[in-house]
């Protein structure tokens, strides 16, 4: 229910509809969905006319909007382009952004991705990644607070666990997620999981992470994520949030399998397979560096400072001088 944070923030939900048309775990289910987003939001951005499309990151609502805004000749604004991942989302991210008119990325490589993929250099502009200005902007929720909602000791290790489906792995889903819960329960530490995302597979392992019997939750407020996250010891899975969030927080992480294969990744962070002995020594090794050293760690992704760089190219960006018409640069 991020609709629930995005109206605490005091922004006006203009119109909702309902994506997903049946509870089908299912990569057709997906398509459908997609093409339910593109169909309902068609009628709705004809009806609020906006000037600017802003879409975001590698979802498939997002893309929908990207289509239709370049569709109704609307400059297409796309945060998070030029990035990399191993699953269905690296071909949604690349697509939205030839739909884009103007790209605000994380870094340096992903810029250098979208020039060789033949989109304007003077149209992108690396802001870094904006969650991690939420970030700086969280209030800090009393340790002991969070022990006695959570029941964990920090004092002791903590690990969360976030693992998403991979859409390409759907078949081996279930194999590959086992080794993750297997290394969880024999390295017999504190652990939370969080549901990962809705993709299809998803179920699969909701159904498995209900068998394990370990503490678990569908979704947290941001708030609460973010302050389990900065008292936890390690982030285990495959979420974006390892390679982003964790580095920002000093805190390291260990990444399973494919699914942020290609980007750009701190120090602090363990790549492994989906192998349960190496899962358990990576986590072994995380919990094993000493507390001044992982304040050292920094990551890749900004300083903090993304929105404000983000709100000054919108308010700057003169819509008139944006080519609706796009033509590859090379």
């Amino acid at each position: 229910m991020t609709i629930n944070e995005i109206k605490k923030d005091g922004f006006k939900i203009h119109a909702q509809f309902k994506m997903h048309t049946s509870n089908d775990d299912t990569a057709d289910e997906m398509t459908r969905s997609f093409g339910t987003a593109v169909i309902s939001l068609t009628k709705i951005i004809k009806k609020l006319k906006p000037d600017i499309v802003f879409a975001g990151f590698d979802i498939g609502a997002n893309f929908a909007s990207a289509i239709i805004g370049a569709h109704m000749n609307i400059p297409v604004v796309h945060l998070e382009g030029g990035e990399v991942t191993g699953t269905i989302d690296e071909s949604i991210r690349h697509a939205t952004s030839k739909f884009a008119h103007v790209h605000l990325v994380t870094n340096a490589m992903a810029k250098q991705r979208l020039v060789k993929m033949g989109e304007n250099s003077k149209n992108i502009f690396v802001v870094g990644n904006p969650s991690l200005d939420a970030i700086k902007n969280i209030k800090k929720i009393p340790i002991r607070e969070l022990e006695k909602e959570f029941k964990v000791d920090f004092n002791l290790p903590v690990i969360l666990l976030i693992q998403h489906t991979v859409t390409s792995e759907i078949k081996v889903i279930e194999k590959f997620f086992m080794e993750t819960i297997n290394a969880i329960k024999e390295l017999d530490t504190q652990c939370l999981i969080i549901s990962g995302n809705s993709d299809a597979g998803s179920r699969k392992i909701s159904t498995i992470i209900k068998k394990s019997k370990i503490q678990n939750y569908s979704s947290l407020p941001f708030e609460k994520y973010i302050n389990l996250l900065r008292n936890c010891s390690v982030l285990v899975g495959n979420s974006s949030s390892g390679i982003m969030e964790a580095p920002f927080l000093h805190k390291p992480s260990v990444n399973i399998g494919t699914r942020q294969d290609g980007r750009p990744k701190s120090s602090s962070i363990i790549s492994v397979d989906y192998d349960k002995i190496q899962i358990k020594n990576a986590i072994k090794k995380t919990l094993a560096i000493k507390t001044a050293k992982r304040k050292k760690q920094s990551g890749l992704y900004g300083d903090g400072n993304s929105s404000k760089k983000i709100t000054k190219l919108l308010e700057t960006i003169n819509l008139n001088k944006i080519s609706i018409q796009k033509k590859l640069t090379y």
